[in-house]
């Protein structure tokens, strides 16, 4: 009796440790963790600085039992001739030989380091979408990433002056809030509300 009484607390133990802990368990610590690692993927340069991971955020947005992190990647930009980096980012758990984890043979000691503490982690960015404005709010609503921005005529998030082609046209100044469906490697627009126009 009492060796049926073991296996079955051994065998909760391993349930609760597999749903607990295991693969896609993250805390908010150790999302913000990861998403600033990969932040520093970016290293920035005279034209893009302060490049930094924000409004960090756990979710389960594909309801398959597995948290994705969700971020918002902002940069500040000088004289820049494209739009300046504001986007809403989806991590997922990394896998065993995930290609996202790519150290190449002539990396430094610092880059060796970065590619162990991304790998450390357990995630990685999957995918993102740029916004074209401020964002003043970035929420998780179900299954959809909800963000809330402004949108300014003369804003380097969004260059009017540009070709945008497949970037499609900036927006017109007002305040806006987009709904965010992902998939893996997809982040796509569902909705777009017009919450005010700045005139």
């Amino acid at each position: 009796m009492r060796k049926r009484q073991g296996i079955a607390v051994v065998a909760f133990a391993a349930l609760a440790m597999m749903f607990s802990g295991g693969v896609g368990a993250i805390d908010s610590r150790g999302a913000v963790r990861a998403a600033n690692v990969w932040t520093k993927f970016h290293p920035g340069d005279d034209i893009r600085n302060d490049i930094r991971a924000s409004r960090v955020q756990i979710a389960d947005l594909d309801r398959d039992g597995v948290d994705e992190v969700v971020y918002l990647l902002t940069a500040t930009c000088i004289g820049a001739s494209f739009d300046c980096t504001n986007d809403v980012v989806v991590m997922t758990p990394l896998r065993k030989g995930d290609p996202r984890l790519r150290p190449g043979r002539l990396d430094n000691d610092y880059m060796t380091d970065l590619w162990r503490r991304a790998e450390q982690s357990g995630y990685g960015d999957d995918t993102s979408l740029h916004v074209p404005g401020d964002v003043r709010a970035l929420a998780i609503v179900g299954d959809r990433v909800q963000v809330t921005f402004d949108v300014v005529r003369d804003s380097p998030i969004c260059k009017r002056s540009l070709d945008r082609g497949s970037a499609g046209p900036c927006p017109e100044p007002g305040r806006y809030r987009w709904t965010l469906s992902w998939r893996e490697g997809a982040l796509s627009k569902t909705r777009e509300i017009l919450l005010g126009r700045d005139d």
